[in-house]
């Protein structure tokens, strides 16, 4: 059924239970793939969890087994994160470093000094596989959730508190936008970017535009976040002024579209964007 929400779905328990295993199986199908790319199935695998955890956090004050899945799936995504985080370094490196001059032989340098390839991380057939076991028991244990509450009342809490998590993390990376800042701030713009998704059938032409300024604004801030970590990843080295000085550059624009966009996108109140949703959760439910 695609991940949103359905006018099929007879419950919250029964719409959560179907849209998690939906995630998890398609990871478990990704695993078997022996024709993926190996960054393509990373990302791939990364992705359902995020989805399945923004899923949970709309029912967290409903499900007493939350703190225990969202833990499991946090570090089932631990388990292969090093191997995503190989590869966005590299990507900003080289994208940035083309926009500069280097001679040759010393940006090849700086870049084995600064960029640890998937390849050299030596256990990654190993992490896959615990991975793998660690999504198959989530899956098995999905079909039998309990998370009482009927309508939009099983998600409002939890609409609300994500909503309120991505105004906080703003707020907190206008004062110390680090990689680590950033990073939290798009997470949980993120969480937002999913949330809105899976309510997308509720008023599709309303949803479209909200989801396409969230997905803009997830995507500067994860640009921006990939310089912040390139920037602190060069730090002190004698070789790497003139690349942190352009990724800076960047750094710098990203952030002010990312202020700007974010300033407009999160300046309702929880609240607020809560009582819309109902709103238009209802009308869509009744027809």
């Amino acid at each position: 059924m695609g991940f949103s929400f359905d006018a099929r779905d007879k419950s919250p328990e029964k719409a959560v239970r179907r849209i998690a295993r939906e995630r998890l199986d398609a990871s478990q199908a990704h695993l078997t793939d022996a024709t993926m790319p190996r960054d393509v199935l990373v990302h791939e695998l990364r992705k359902n969890v995020k989805k399945t955890r923004a899923l949970l956090r709309l029912v967290r004050s409903q499900f007493k087994g939350y703190e225990r899945e969202n833990a499991a799936l946090r570090d089932a995504a631990r388990l292969i994160s090093e191997l995503r985080d190989a590869d966005v370094l590299a990507a900003t490196f080289d994208d940035v470093a083309s926009r500069i001059y280097m001679p040759p032989d010393a940006l090849a340098a700086l870049r084995g000094r600064i960029v640890r390839p998937q390849a050299a991380i030596a256990d990654a057939e190993a992490r896959l596989a615990a991975h793998a076991e660690a999504i198959a028991a989530i899956a098995r244990r999905a079909k039998d959730w309990k998370i009482p509450g009927s309508g939009f009342d099983a998600f409002e809490d939890g609409l609300e508190r994500c909503w309120t998590a991505a105004r906080k993390a703003m707020a907190g990376a206008g004062t110390a936008p680090t990689g680590e800042a950033l990073h939290l701030w798009r997470k949980r713009v993120k969480d937002h970017w999913y949330h809105a998704r899976l309510f997308a059938p509720i008023w599709p032409e309303m949803m479209e535009h909200h989801i396409a300024a969230a997905d803009t604004l997830g995507e500067t801030l994860g640009d921006a976040r990939d310089l912040a970590f390139l920037i602190e990843a060069l730090e002190g080295d004698a070789d790497a002024t003139d690349l942190r000085a352009r990724a800076a550059e960047e750094e710098a624009r990203l952030l002010a579209d990312a202020r700007a966009l974010g300033a407009r996108f999160l300046s309702e109140s929880a609240s607020g964007l809560a009582q819309r949703w109902r709103g238009w959760w209802e009308i869509w439910r009744q027809a």
